[in-house]
Formats: C-alpha cells, structure tokens, sequence
C-alpha cells in the first residue's frame, strides 16, 4: 500500500481535485481510472528518456514504471489553468530511492473533466 501525502492547497479547484486523483491512480496502478481520463492518443514524454504515444502504450509503462515498488508519494504542489496543468512532488520507494517529479499535463479542452492528452515528466533521483 502507497502512503499518500498532500499538501493542503493541492485540491481546492476541480481540475486539482482531478489532477490529484489522477497521479494517485497512476502511482497506484489504477489503470482503469487512467484509461477513463486520457485520450486514446495520449502522448508521455519522459524528459531526457523516451516519448510513448497511446493509450495502451502509456498504460503498460505507468504499471512498470510505478509498480508495486512505491512506497510513498508525496505531491507539494498542483497547479491548473485553462487547457494545462502541473504537478511536482517525490516518489519515495522500497528500496529507499527517492525521485523528485514534475509532471506538466495538456488537457484535450479546458472544461473541468476533459481529459489528459499530453503528459510531459522530468524526474532526478535524489538518492
């Protein structure tokens, strides 16, 4: 089980409500919940790695990627507006690495529940 932390300001808007649940669904493998909130050619880009377009695609590497070896996520801070959105935070896992995340989102309108077309990732281990 992933222990959660976030900050207090992180949800009082829809879309960071939205975005919250989102990045605790992604870090805790619920792919269904993904799979219901991303466009069918979404697109990950994995700064200074790779970019993965498609759903199904973005699907099998959140599981690999986040798997069960998250112990904590920590999210500090969300931030929305209009057809875009950020996040950063840490992922602390098992093994005692932690990585510090930045996630930039791209909604597909910029109604409160569109959903996410676009996500960009920078990530630095931290120990």
């Amino acid at each position: 089980m992933v222990t959660i932390t976030i900050h207090e300001d992180c949800g009082n808007a829809p879309k960071k409500l939205f975005l919250k649940d989102f990045i605790v669904a992604a870090v805790s493998n619920d792919s269904a919940f993904v799979a219901r909130n991303t466009t069918d050619d979404i697109r990950w880009n994995l700064v200074g790695g790779r970019c993965i377009s498609g759903k199904q695609d973005v699907l099998t590497e959140l599981q690999r990627s986040r798997s069960d070896e998250v112990a904590e996520l920590i999210i500090n801070t969300i931030v929305t507006h209009g057809y875009n959105g950020a996040a950063d935070g840490l992922l602390k896992f098992k093994d005692g690495k932690t990585v510090a995340f930045c996630d930039v989102y791209q909604f597909r309108a910029s109604t409160n529940n569109a959903p996410i077309k676009a996500i960009t990732t920078y990530a630095i281990a931290l120990a």
